[in-house]
């Protein structure tokens, strides 16, 4: 799997620029293209930007707490090396993604690709019913560890909706869970000439949250690509 990561972000611009040539894409949207990376905590970019908040803040109801309280860390799916969803990567320090934008859709990719995987947000179809038992003919499979993404605009903003989440991620560091009732809610726009990304992502879970939770992050666009980052399971 050496150097996937660059071959498929390689494949996804040859398709975003065919599109663009057929005159397909979505032309009063902005050009979200490109591979970015979050800026340090406690850094603060022109016009007083900075990263706020975390998962480690999350409010957690009663019943959720005390069963976080009995989750063993080093059960942890980061030290498996196993997806540990977005809400979670997304507020890692110094995490590097790629946006590659085509016809009705939106790729990102993570660099740590065994911790990210591949996430595809939909931007011409509402969600998909999942079903837990499935799949059966004619069904869609069940809940997945990224969940069912999809997109639209809202002037210069793209609003990421995303359901459909298996519970085998974790909401934080500290084993605090999430039930099949997690919603995400992300809103992504150029900030600074298109210089940055302003990326605002919000968790609810009435089963787990006793409130919803809005964090904030700041990426930095590069002049350079992303590489497989190789994850090595913890003792």
């Amino acid at each position: 799997m050496q150097r996937l990561l660059p071959v498929l972000a390689a494949l996804l611009a040859a398709w975003v620029d065919c599109a663009s040539a057929q005159g397909t894409g979505p032309s009063a949207s902005p050009d979200l293209a490109g591979v970015y990376q979050s800026i340090p905590n406690g850094a603060t970019l022109p016009g007083g930007l900075k990263n706020s908040g975390s998962p480690g803040e999350i409010s957690l109801l009663p019943q959720a707490a005390a069963q976080a309280q009995t989750i063993h860390l080093k059960d942890d799916p980061l030290r498996m090396c196993q997806p540990i969803g977005e809400f979670r990567m997304l507020a890692r320090d110094g995490v590097k993604i790629e946006l590659a934008p085509a016809t009705g859709l939106l790729v990102m990719l993570f660099e740590n690709s065994l911790l990210g995987v591949m996430r595809i947000v939909y931007l011409n179809r509402g969600h998909v019913q999942h079903v837990v038992d499935g799949p059966e003919p004619g069904q869609e499979p069940g809940p997945t560890w990224l969940g069912d993404s999809i997109g639209r605009w809202e002037g210069d903003t793209l609003l990421v909706d995303t359901v459909g989440f298996n519970t085998r991620t974790w909401l934080n560091d500290a084993g605090a869970q999430h039930s099949e009732a997690l919603h995400l809610m992300e809103r992504i726009r150029p900030v600074l000439g298109g210089r940055y990304l302003e990326y605002k992502m919000t968790a609810e879970d009435p089963k787990v949250l006793a409130k919803p939770y809005t964090y904030t992050r700041y990426f930095k666009k590069l002049d350079t690509e992303i590489v497989d980052e190789i994850c090595i399971d913890e003792p």
